[in-house]
């Protein structure tokens, strides 16, 4: 009789037990289905995290026929987006270990809905999960205990003015079953962005970013700082900003996600970078960001030496072209030609003097018949219109004096062997943004932005450098002469156009609404000009020299038109020399 009881007591505690796993199963299941099709019906897809348990979770999703469900590990490197994730994790402390894979991995999008299911959870270990969500900016998240009907707990850093930076309490949502009337994933972002107060890195970057001195008197600051100084006005919000010691690194990012450079500092903590960044595909995938706040783009552009005056003897053939002077060459010869197969003249040289005697508009008494003087009176009409022809463009170029050729091409760069002047911020540049692993071999004394452009305005048209076309602009000044001419000169044709854009942690808050302000602070025109301020205050202090009089260049150097006067005067005194002696022999 007691056998009996005992057995019947058992096979009662292993029903109780069966159907008590089968409500556990049933209750967990619903409630997860419930929570994914309710709130996470936005997007194609939904990435179910695997931390150490098996696919039970994804079983209970497909047989809700939901959506596209990508199973992973943390791991694994997502090539789309992920538009939401379903956590399954072992414990919370596997949890915290695994979650950093997945902050690490280029479609990273805190933004978006977390639902978190974790075996084993008391409250100490759901205050490190919150804090290591609350690191990494997880604000839409829903974490439940794995449990026949499991508890719901959430967070919200943003109330009490906490900026997203601290959360005051663990919301208790209730048992998971009883959820169905509450709003499980309600707009956290009560107070918004007032009182809070956001760390930012900047590089010294005119004219994006200015760097003041600390007793500096100019109180204009740089194009995104200004930016964000008028949206914090609007939003009632503060922006601390440290400035970097190397403003000229330029950020890279590797395979593994490590990052050199300004765009370091975010993932050290700081809320935004701005000063002069370009928008890059490989940082997009790691960061948020606002662009198009600046109404034209920036452009990397050629600079080499200006061309400089030809040397003054040279002017006195350059005055033509090649083509004109050899039409001039083959007129001469035809006239030559036709004095001595007409005329047969015993000296053929005095033909020659006399046709260039008339060129320089020197007279002479032309004996003979009517013919011949009129084949020598046309030739004196036409070597005295070239001759007036000649001096009159000869004199012009007094006051606008022939340059030599101007360096305008890449092809120019090739033909006239120029070596590369380019820095090494704009070298990374063009390596990231070309795919280009070697562009160029430069030298030492070119290693910063501002040196390279001094130097190959010092140089002798040997060297070409590439800069931003905005900081050249900026600075265009200090590579002027002492009277205001430019010494470099710029290629029209760019090499490539950018956008520059500021840069943010992923999940920071109200991105949208910053874009927003931005846009409209160019489309009224305020970004414009404080622009025009900044170029006006940093040029307004160079003092050039005004030259008095129009400065007339000489076309023909100094030596040479001492040997004409000594050749001519030789010439004149020979030539009464020669009478004395001629008028001595016939007396």
């Amino acid at each position: 009789m007691l056998l009996r009881s005992c057995i019947f007591l058992s096979c009662i505690t292993l029903v109780k037990g069966g159907i008590e796993d089968i409500r556990t199963e049933g209750s967990k299941g619903k409630c997860i289905g419930d929570i994914v099709k309710k709130y996470f019906e936005r997007g194609y897809s939904m990435s179910v995290v695997h931390m150490g348990n098996d696919n039970e979770i994804v079983e209970i999703l497909n047989t809700k026929e939901l959506k596209t469900i990508i199973s992973r590990s943390p791991q694994s490197n997502m090539s789309v987006m992920n538009e939401h994730y379903v956590i399954d994790a072992n414990s919370s402390t596997y949890f915290i270990k695994q979650f950093e894979y997945l902050v690490y991995e280029k479609r990273w999008n805190p933004t978006t809905r977390f639902l978190i299911l974790i075996k084993n959870l008391n409250l100490n270990d759901l205050y490190n999960v919150f804090d290591i969500l609350l690191k990494y900016h997880v604000v839409n998240t829903l974490i439940l205990n794995n449990t026949a009907d499991p508890e719901l707990y959430t967070y919200n850093p943003f109330e009490n003015f906490g900026c997203g930076r601290r959360y005051d309490r663990i919301i208790d949502l209730g048992k998971c079953s009883q959820s169905h009337t509450k709003n499980l994933y309600p707009i956290k972002l009560i107070t918004g962005l007032r009182n809070c107060t956001f760390n930012v890195t900047s590089t010294h970057w005119p004219p994006f970013t200015i760097k003041r001195a600390i007793n500096s008197t100019n109180v204009l600051t740089g194009i995104d700082e200004y930016i964000f100084r008028e949206i914090s006005q609007l939003e009632s919000f503060n922006i601390d900003v440290t400035f970097m010691d190397n403003g000229e690194k330029f950020t890279t990012i590797s395979e593994n996600m490590s990052i050199d450079g300004p765009l370091n500092s975010l993932q050290q903590g700081k809320d935004m970078v701005f000063g002069g960044l370009v928008l890059m595909e490989a940082r997009t995938d790691m960061f948020q960001f606002i662009y198009l706040h600046l109404l034209d783009q920036d452009s990397l552009v050629y600079l080499v030496k200006k061309a400089g005056r030809v040397q003054a003897w040279r002017n006195a053939y350059l005055v033509f072209q090649v083509d004109v002077w050899l039409t001039l060459l083959f007129i001469f010869l035809l006239y030559f030609l036709i004095f001595v197969l007409f005329f047969r003249p015993k000296d053929k040289l005095w033909v020659v003097l006399k046709m260039l005697s008339f060129m320089f508009s020197s007279g002479t008494c032309i004996r003979g018949s009517f013919f011949k003087r009129s084949i020598f009176i046309a030739w004196v009409w036409c070597s005295y219109f070239f001759c007036c022809y000649y001096q009159s463009t000869f004199s012009s170029i007094t006051t606008h004096p022939l340059m030599e050729h101007q360096i305008a091409t890449v092809e120019d760069l090739r033909r006239y062997n120029l070596r590369p002047c380019v820095s090494e911020t704009i070298l990374d540049y063009i390596k990231a943004a070309l795919n280009n692993t070697q562009p160029y071999q430069t030298d030492q004394q070119c290693k910063k932005l501002l040196e390279s452009i001094k130097f190959v305005s010092q140089s002798d048209y040997e060297y070409f450098t590439i800069v931003n076309q905005y900081k050249y602009q900026y600075y265009k000044f200090d590579f002027y002469d002492e009277y205001g001419e430019q010494t470099l000169y710029k290629f029209d044709k760019p090499i490539f156009s950018s956008l520059y854009c500021v840069y943010f942690n992923k999940g920071f808050p109200y991105l949208d609404k910053l874009q927003m302000h931005a846009l409209r602070l160019r489309e009224n025109g305020m970004i414009n000009a404080h622009i025009s301020r900044l170029f006006w205050e940093f040029q307004r202090h160079y003092k050039f020299k005004t030259k008095k009089s129009k400065e007339l260049e000489v076309v023909v150097p100094l030596y040479l038109i001492g040997f004409g006067y000594f050749l001519s005067t030789l010439v004149f005194a020979g030539e009464i020399l020669m009478k004395k002696v001629r008028d001595k022999n016939k007396s």
